[in-house]
């Protein structure tokens, strides 16, 4: 199988997995809305943020150099599998030891042991995180998603089951820690490399400096799409940061299955190809295209439909979160294209791009959230959409330095996407112009059928493409 097959089938598989994941994961989210309060979300939020804050001071994780390095030999894999342990490990007491800390200062008393349950995460991860970047690195997606995917299931049914127990806010610790330990069981049965009993530094010292600055670039990205927790928490109190965290899973987590996706295959893609920048540019292009076509007419829907969709599938004790919803969709599907950069840096050996970039977004973030926590949450969610236009600005300026590409090819690529979210809009203000006196699921559905009949219209050719991939047995 060529690469480009590699590359098509193997967001396929990822694709269908994190279309039955999301559609799990709304399963979820409706049943514990119902079942749990705004602030045990918020609670997580705020405890998840922070174990995730320290991790990326402490632990390094060298799976990105395993996929960039493409060929690693025993002796190099085992030595990078000892030393995430360590790593891993060093983190693990440092977050046992501060939980206290962060309890007194969010002035949350259960934010000790919620922390301290989820940082058994921190121990299970490194036993198979070699393995599952091994597979990565080989585009064995269809292996990866298979796991993924029962993972997924057994943390839903192990956390709604908690959830109908009565355990609050522990239903979403057992969520996540079940679906850690059985993708852990499942790796480690499928996977057919065993590290060695070998450590040697010098055999994978220039891994160990990629990894440094890949890390410190991730670490600028995770506090760029956290910060606002963590600025949040502190400023309002947890019932408006579980509204907050929930419009923001909300408009996130489509975004985040597709960047996923997209980020997982394209990774060890583009570093394969990295020496060819023309090749580079156009896959880099075409991810961008694929990408827009579904992030902006999904956004663009949810935003234009959030009080049907919310109050329909979570209930009414989530009317507040509605207008943080509906503004914060656009953000989401600037986030969904901007992303992509960083994957390019990081396959041309430059992740250090990244953090520079990274800290600028990270500016304008914290910016945003300074300057609009000052007028209320809706203001903050305004300039994030005004900062998240602006990073990804950034990131097209930089990436053109190495990279060098034409900005009018850009815009051609994502042209149909646009026009698809302006066709959305138009008809929203059609329907609110013009009394037609139809109901909201038929608008829903007319905006659902325009999107297909635009998005086909725009796309066709990718689309025929992509499926004759899809039927061929190379």
């Amino acid at each position: 199988m060529n690469l480009k097959h590699k590359i098509v089938k193997g967001g396929f598989y990822l694709a269908l997995t994190n279309i039955l994941q999301q559609f799990t994961a709304i399963a979820v989210n409706i049943v514990l809305a119902r079942l749990l309060m705004p602030s045990d979300f918020g609670l997580i939020a705020i405890s998840t943020t922070y174990i995730g804050f320290i991790s990326m001071f402490t632990n390094l994780g060298f799976g990105s150099a395993i996929i960039h390095d493409q060929k690693s030999s025993q002796e190099q894999l085992s030595s990078l599998y000892w030393i995430n342990f360590v790593f891993s490990l060093f983190t693990f007491f440092i977050v046992v030891g501060t939980a206290s800390w962060a309890a007194s200062f969010y002035d949350e008393p259960r934010l000790t042991m919620v922390v301290l349950c989820l940082a058994v995460n921190i121990l299970i991860t490194p036993i198979f995180s070699t393995h599952a970047k091994i597979l990565e690195r080989d585009i064995e997606f269809k292996i990866l998603s298979r796991i993924s995917l029962t993972a997924t299931f057994a943390g839903a049914v192990t956390g709604v089951v908690a959830a109908f127990a009565g355990i609050g806010v522990y239903a979403l610790v057992l969520h996540t820690l079940s679906a850690t330990v059985i993708r852990m069981i499942l790796i480690l049965l499928i996977s057919a490399w065993k590290p060695s009993r070998v450590f040697r530094f010098s055999a994978i010292k220039s891994m160990v400096w990629y990894s440094v600055k890949f890390k410190i670039s991730s670490s600028v990205l995770y506090v760029d799409r956290n910060i606002d927790y963590l600025v949040l928490g502190k400023v309002f109190s947890s019932v408006i940061l579980g509204y907050y965290a929930f419009a923001y899973n909300i408009m996130y987590t489509p975004v985040k299955r597709i960047s996923y996706i997209f980020s997982g295959v394209l990774f060890p893609s583009f570093s394969a190809i990295r020496e060819n920048r023309i090749k580079l540019i156009n896959a880099y292009f075409r991810s961008m295209r694929m990408i827009a076509l579904i992030t902006f007419p999904t956004m663009v829907i949810l935003s234009l439909n959030a009080h049907l969709i919310i109050n329909f599938v979570f209930g009414h004790k989530w009317n507040d979160a509605l207008p943080i919803v509906q503004i914060l969709c656009f953000a989401g599907a600037v986030q969904s294209i901007s992303q992509v950069g960083g994957v390019v840096f990081a396959s041309i050996g430059k992740p250090e791009v990244s953090t520079y970039v990274g800290l600028v977004r990270t500016a304008l973030t914290v910016a945003a959230i300074l300057v609009g926590a000052m007028h209320g949450i809706l203001t903050v969610a305004y300039l994030l959409v005004v900062a998240k236009v602006l990073s990804f600005v950034l990131v097209l300026v930089v990436m053109n330095r190495f990279v060098r590409f034409s900005f009018t090819t850009l815009i051609s690529e994502l042209s149909g996407p646009l026009m698809t979210a302006v066709g959305l809009i138009a008809v929203e203000a059609l329907v609110r112009s013009i009394p037609l006196h139809i109901s909201l699921f038929s608008k829903l559905n007319m905006m659902v059928v325009l999107s297909v009949l635009m998005t086909w219209g725009f796309h066709k050719q990718l689309i025929l493409e992509t499926f004759a991939i899809l039927r061929s047995r190379k």
